[in-house]
């Protein structure tokens, strides 16, 4: 019987004892990946740089995190309302035109079954206002959501700029249902569970499904930025915001809008402001003058220009602009590589724990096998032999326990991925295994031979005499 069938007799003589032991080192390996893919992948999630755009344009009461987010990956609140006027001005003005290459507003505000819509315009797919692919010359003319990567259709093509249709991500039609030619009705916010939805008049018609992007894109239904504005409460809001900014009062202002458009025996809510053509054009009846969006997109002509538009926004009254990636960088810094490292010194010392699992497990072991391991001395086996069984035992208890226990955690970072995927639209690459992975195996597998050491002592001091006699 060569060394490895003594080791595995002696694992199965005391099973509970060894799968117990086991458990324990599993489960501490599978906390420490499990933490290393989040700390890793969190770093690739957050603190990316390979945006398409490099500026963020947004109001500048709001904070830089809170835009980023808002616009990027689309949670928490937009920060507020900065002018369309600023948008137009950007794309027209020749100062802004020697820093902007690109220039994409969004508008946010609804939802459809929690899945935010934004409004925007049909650069971002890179069409003209009919809804059809445009051609540029050079390369970088094209709008991108990263380097390299432009919107694609699965299904169907860009909306008309001026018609109530709507394109919508990749995973907005398994989550909500809703195909290509299907119409919906957008929900006021994003209701809270058991809160009942109020329900937009307007309909818009999907006309184009997106491609997986693999980001927060695809759980976002786009609709025309004209058409964000038909929706009651946001034309009445805007007049409002408009109204306070000048210095009129905000109720004055709203009764004067809704007077033109008053319908007997309708509310406040069913006045439209708009009409719609024999072509299924929208006409709004709300001024651009107080028209409002929540961002820009914005990729400039080089870093240097992204850096002056920054400077010459954020000494500005109507708006601030932000660099997403360095947003991202310094959330991630501050926020989440702090306790990261905390949870991995705490999955450390659960190792470590473990590892004094192993050592008591075979300690234990050890003491009730006394006479065993006497009459092994006496059928000729060595002491530095009796050492090496304990210890192999001990590492592949180590072995074992941690290679299950990073299956085990890359199946809690699977588990993790698909969160990121609900939460947040993007997920994490959570099959790739990085060398800081194996390191950390080996060092286990150490901490367990080491583990060992101490009752492998105390075997290779048992007299064999004694421990004879006494049976």
């Amino acid at each position: 019987m060569n060394v490895f069938q003594l080791v595995l007799k002696q694992m199965r003589q005391r099973a509970l004892s060894t799968w117990l032991t086991l458990l324990s080192v599993l489960l501490g390996v599978a906390l420490a990946v499990a933490i290393m893919i989040l700390r890793r992948e969190a770093g690739a999630l957050f603190g990316q740089t390979d945006y398409g755009f490099d500026v963020i344009v947004g109001t500048a009461k709001g904070s830089p995190l809170q835009l980023v987010l808002n616009t990027v990956y689309h949670i928490d609140k937009s920060p507020g309302v900065i002018p369309y006027t600023l948008y137009e001005n950007m794309a027209r003005n020749p100062i802004y035109r020697r820093m902007i290459k690109i220039a994409v507003p969004y508008a946010v505000g609804d939802s459809y079954r929690d899945n935010r819509i934004v409004g925007t315009t049909t650069r971002l797919f890179n069409a003209d206002e009919h809804g059809k692919p445009e051609t540029y010359e050079d390369q970088e003319s094209y709008f991108e959501y990263r380097p390299g990567k432009r919107y694609e259709f699965g299904e169907g093509r860009s909306f008309e700029a001026e018609k109530f249709e709507a394109v919508v991500g990749a995973d907005v039609p398994r989550e909500t249902g809703l195909k290509l030619g299907d119409s919906f009705q957008a929900t006021h916010g994003l209701p809270q569970p058991g809160e009942t939805p109020d329900i937009h008049k307007p309909k818009w018609k999907v006309v184009g499904v997106l491609r997986p992007t693999h980001t927060a894109v695809d759980r976002v239904v786009f609709i025309p930025l004209i058409s964000f504005y038909t929706i009651a409460e946001h034309d009445v809001g805007l007049v409002g915001i408009n109204a306070a900014q000048q210095g009129i009062d905000p109720n004055k202002a709203v009764n004067e809008f809704l007077k033109p458009s008053s319908k007997p025996g309708h509310d406040e809510e069913e006045h439209e402001h708009y009409t719609v053509d024999d072509q299924g054009r929208i006409h709004l009846d709300l001024p651009k003058e107080i028209w409002g969006i929540n961002a820009v997109l914005v990729k400039t002509r080089g870093a240097a220009s992204a850096m002056g538009l920054m400077y010459f926004l954020n000494n500005g009254k109507d708006a601030s602009g932000v660099n997403p990636a360095q947003v991202m960088r310094e959330f991630f810094s501050n926020f989440l590589r702090g306790p990261s490292l905390l949870l991995l010194l705490i999955a450390a010392l659960v190792t470590v724990v473990a590892g004094v699992g192993i050592l008591v497990s075979i300690y234990n072991s050890v003491s009730a096998r006394l006479r065993e391991i006497a009459i092994l001395r006496a059928l000729g086996a060595t002491r530095g032999k009796i050492v090496t069984l304990i210890c192999i035992e001990a590492g592949l208890i180590g072995l074992i326990g941690g290679f299950l226990g990073l299956v085990a955690g890359h199946l809690l970072g699977a588990a993790g991925s698909a969160y990121a995927q609900r939460v947040l639209g993007e997920s994490i690459n959570w099959t790739r295994t990085g060398g800081e992975e194996w390191l950390y195996l080996l060092a286990v597998v150490v901490v367990a031979v080491l583990a060992g050491l101490v009752p492998a002592l105390k075997a290779y001091r048992t007299p064999v005499a004694t421990n004879l006699v006494a049976s």
